[in-house]
């Protein structure tokens, strides 16, 4: 065993002191990425120990920058419209005919072809031998002759079963491959003509010189692992001038340089053909005595930060952190939020985060998102649909720039208004339609523009202010990019397509967080801790598929073909991460390794292959441990309102008239919830409980009743030419007068839409032609029930109504003394053959008997609550002295076609003809069970039957 060596940038900082001195400004220091060179500079003065002349430093795409000066790495969307233009133009010229595949059609899949583009310029493939014309088998076989006999046999029968069968996908196939030869070459010309290059391009523009330009005297390439062939040929062509640091250990080469492990199957190659500019033989660092590894199992993806704290506190580390020896490293990025929660401040003063925050998951991004469904989905020339309009109305930046949003939000539900105006709703510069992408994205430039200046203003001083005024600025660069693109004409897409794109870049964009890289403890991902070493690693989510990363197949070549012309592949990608993986972990003397257990989360609940090759080594220091959730039933606890003295006198102050004449009045519809559920009564009616007024245009029950209400009230006050006086004379409803709209249907219409306008667009007189889908249907359901109320009414006729929409109450006194005044509004009271009818409609629900009166005050799942809505309002007439005959009726609308329909309730298979006869039993039970509402034994309970629950504004509160 050994003691943990030095970390690798000290090791390369101490050599190069050595070779040049304290001056190296003529040495061109070439990094994988740019986060080494920070701690890369301390070193070099550590171990100066003096002022020194820093290199110059690049990372490699940077230098091939600086090699190929005749060109500009272009915007990737510009890239994407280039390849476009290319495409249409050579598939026209071969194909004979003209392409209407649009950009939009064509964007993502040219975003593929790109990439794929780019790989062959990057590993320097003869581009004319991998897309040629499938066709010319023969031709094709003369491209491969570093394969053998049954190789060249197995790839030409490949071709055969896979390109060149009879399917449309197969043809459709073979036919775009066969030209992609000449859009690639086409398309090259076309960037060089604009001085314009993708980087693989511009990698094989330098290496295809004659002779290209090296300006500095020497070259140093650090920290390099797998490498293109751009890449390996640089490398060769600097090979005299340049020093090679390879950061290895013999965990994964042998001291003759071959691979042990997947992680050296690039690097040991690497050191055969450049030779290393340091011995390496000796790198024995992963078998070091003070090497502790943790394996720790977590139950969830977003539960691994709970190790953090206690982790943490493991390192004996004071709390600012002075050294950036410790460092949380991230598998799956989207846990960074959990992440940064889990870090107590009262125990790390300095965090430096260099992954970057998701622009994504910000506020403003939010924003983008209400906005561009505003215009796609929401708008209709000067008018908006209220679904898209309220998230914009109710999100924090819109409150922020636009104070008056919450008024206008509050006019728009108490107004029942579904297609608010732009003179509406008030703010011109948010609610505007716009014509197309070019204006879509300029819209949304101007509100992030008014959001940033309002941040500015502001003073906001939460911990996530720095950061959420960073991400308005990041999404003003990434909406400025595309709308300089399309004003320019260099893009042309579609509003749908660009709001696709936006939403594509607003997910791969991040945002930086401000830190001091050599303090603190480090945050990161994997990519980042390329070149660095840590005494105290955390990695988290080192599951299969974050560790390695998912392969990404979006590519147009085969995998057959890209392992035949060396293009990267899966086994690639595995083989680059089980080197981060082990370089990593290979100087560390704490390593805590956390994976998920749960794969419903992630889809990925799988430790590592790389966990488990450290498990089978019997040479390491390995702990395993497990976060465990403790699994305790739960048992929900039956919400119960115990009735005290002083409830049950707010209960008597409020409802019975023998302690307080001026008590309110209860509805039978109160009653019924008395009776299913006294608890939801409590809340209700006692303490007076109401769920927030939401907009919704969708038909309920309720509302679907109301308007079915209104429209037979506008029926038969047009009929007995009342209006909308509260006036009411009795008037008698004929035959006639029922056949005049069974005649005039439009007439139906007319009333039915004013019904519509009246409970459904609170008082707005809307036009039949301004209902969408949904609305017209309703409207056609009321008119047809309207139809069916007239056919069972023609049969009565003649009859007298003698009240519409008639108000009525009366006091019962309980068993236990208590007044109770029940009242409502009845539907309407007929008059024929001397008896009165008591008339109710239902839209809803089908009708139902009861075997004895108690059954109608009793809690179940087939209560017949209808009856007894309607029997209370007959015993109420009968308490207000009526004589005539009293006969409840209930009008179920979805039965009244029915052939002999009667909607009289019927008693033991009868029709009831006086209700005088049932009304002493209706009136025991009715006094008995409403007498618990003052009965201090008796609690406000949950009801037994869990149907009831199902559209409670309350169930929440009870857990149901």
């Amino acid at each position: 065993m050994k003691t943990p060596a030095q970390s690798f940038l000290s090791i390369v900082a101490e050599d190069l002191i050595l070779r040049f001195g304290t001056d190296l400004a003529d040495v061109a220091v070439v990094f994988p990425s740019r986060r080494a060179r920070l701690f890369f500079n301390d070193h070099l003065y550590k171990h100066a120990q003096a002022p020194v002349w820093a290199p110059r430093y690049y990372t490699i795409d940077e230098l091939f920058s600086e090699l190929s000066p005749d060109l500009h790495i272009a915007d990737p969307i510009q890239l994407v419209c280039e390849l476009y233009e290319t495409y249409i133009e050579v598939y026209n010229r071969n194909s004979g005919r003209i392409s209407t595949e649009t950009l939009d059609e064509f964007f993502f899949f040219g975003e593929t072809l790109l990439s794929d583009f780019d790989d062959v310029d990057k590993q320097l493939v003869n581009a004319r031998s991998l897309f040629s014309n499938l066709q010319d088998l023969d031709a094709l076989k003369d491209d491969f002759q570093h394969l053998n006999e049954s190789q060249r046999e197995a790839l030409s029968r490949y071709f055969r079963q896979a390109f060149l069968g009879e399917s449309d996908l197969q043809t459709a196939f073979q036919s775009i491959w066969s030209i992609l030869g000449e859009v690639y070459e086409t398309y090259k010309s076309r960037l060089s003509e604009k001085k314009l290059a993708y980087p693989g391009m511009a990698m094989r523009n330098v290496l295809e010189k004659k002779d290209p330009t090296f300006r500095h005297p020497a070259y140093v390439f650090a920290g390099f692992n797998v490498l293109s062939q751009c890449e390996e040929k640089l490398f060769g062509l600097l090979k005299e001038k340049a020093l090679f640091y390879w950061d290895v250990d013999s965990y994964y080469i042998d001291r003759e340089g071959a691979a042990l492990n997947e992680a050296g199957r690039f690097i040991a190659g690497n050191i055969r053909k450049f030779g290393s500019a340091i011995e390496w033989r000796d790198s024995e660092s992963f078998y070091s005595e003070e090497k502790e590894i943790t394996i720790i199992a977590s139950p969830s993806e977003n539960g691994q930060a709970a190790v953090i704290p206690s982790w943490i506190d493991s390192l004996n580390r004071p709390k600012e952190f002075s050294q950036p020896d410790s460092a949380i490293v991230l598998c799956n990025e989207q846990i960074l939020p959990a992440v940064m929660h889990s870090i107590p401040p009262w125990k790390v003063e300095n965090v430096n985060i260099t992954m970057g925050f998701p622009l994504v998951q910000t506020p403003v991004s939010g924003l983008l998102q209400a906005l561009g469904d505003l215009q796609l989905k929401g708008s209709s020339g000067k008018n908006f649909r209220y679904k898209y309009v309220l998230p914009v109305l109710r999100h924090p930046y819109i409150r922020m720039i636009f104070p008056e949003a919450g008024t206008i939000e509050k006019m728009l539900i108490e107004g029942h208004i579904f297609f608010p105006s732009n003179e509406e709703l008030g703010d011109p510069g948010i609610f505007h339609p716009v014509k197309d992408a070019a204006g879509l994205a300029g819209y949304l430039l101007e509100i992030v523009r008014r959001v940033g200046q309002a941040y500015g203003q502001s003073n906001h001083a939460d911990v996530y202010s720095g950061l959420y005024q960073e991400s308005v600025f990041r999404a003003y660069q990434v909406v400025n990019r595309l709308y300089g693109l399309l004003t320019s004409g260099e893009l042309k897409i579609e509003k749908v397509t660009f709001s696709r794109l936006l939403r594509k870049l607003l997910a791969t964009t991040q945002v930086p967080f401000h830190g001091e890289p050599v303090k603190g403890l480090q945050v990161m991902g994997v990519l980042e801790t390329r070149l660095l070493d840590f005494d105290h690693v955390l990695l988290l989510s080192v599951n299969e598929g974050f560790m390695p990363g998912a392969s990404n197949d979006n590519t147009f070549i085969p995998q057959f073909l890209r392992r035949y012309f060396n293009l990267s592949t899966s086994d690639h990608q595995d083989s680059v991460y089980a080197y981060y993986f082990y370089r990593l972990i290979q100087r560390a003397k704490k390593v805590t390794l956390v994976y998920n257990t749960d794969k419903i989360q992630t889809g990925k609940a799988e430790m590592s292959r790389f966990i488990l090759q450290l498990l089978i080594d019997t040479n390491l220091n390995i702990k395993r441990l497990s976060i465990q959730n403790p699994v305790k039933p739960v048992q929900v606890q039956p919400v119960i309102i115990e009735k005290t003295a002083a409830l049950v006198q707010k209960i008597r102050n409020k409802y019975d008239w023998s302690a307080n004449p001026e008590a309110y009045t209860l509805s039978p519809s109160a009653l019924n919830v008395l009776i299913d559920c006294s608890l939801r009564f409590y809340f209700q009616y006692i303490e007076e409980l109401r769920a927030a007024d939401e907009l919704t245009d969708e038909l309920d029950g309720a509302r679907f009743g109301t308007i079915f209400h209104k429209a037979a009230e506008l029926l038969y006050r047009r009929i007995g030419r009342i209006g909308d006086q509260k006036i009411f004379s009795p008037f008698i409803v004929r035959k006639e007068d029922l056949d005049f709209f069974t005649e005039n249907t439009f007439q139906l219409d007319l009333l039915v839409n004013h019904a519509f306008s009246s409970e459904y667009f609170k008082g707005r007189e809307v036009d039949l032609k301004q209902y969408n889908g949904e609305q017209l249907i309703n409207f056609r359901v009321v008119r047809r029930m309207l139809q069916r109320l007239i056919e069972v009414d023609r049969e009565r006729t003649p009859f007298f109504i003698t009240g519409l929409e008639y108000r009525t109450s009366a006091g019962f006194e309980l068993k236990n003394g208590a007044i109770l005044k029940v009242g409502g509004i009845i539907d309407r009271i007929d008059e024929k053959d001397g008896s009165l009818y008591i008339v109710d409609y239902k839209t809803s629900g089908r009708s139902k008997t009861f075997k004895e009166m108690k059954d109608l005050v009793t809690t179940k799942e087939t209560r017949a609550s209808h009856i007894f809505q309607t029997f209370t309002y007959a015993s109420v007439f009968l308490k207000n002295g009526e004589k005539r005959p009293v006969i409840p009726s209930l009008f179920y609308l979805q039965e009244a076609g029915k052939e002999n329909y009667s909607p009289v309730i019927a008693w033991e298979k009868k029709d009831i003809s006086d209700f005088k006869e049932l009304n002493p039993a209706f009136e025991e039970v009715f006094s008995q069970k409403m007498a618990e509402l003052f009965e201090q034994e008796i609690p406000f309970s949950q009801t037994s039957v869990l149907s009831k629950c199902e559209y409670c504004d309350f169930k929440d509160l009870c857990n149901r």
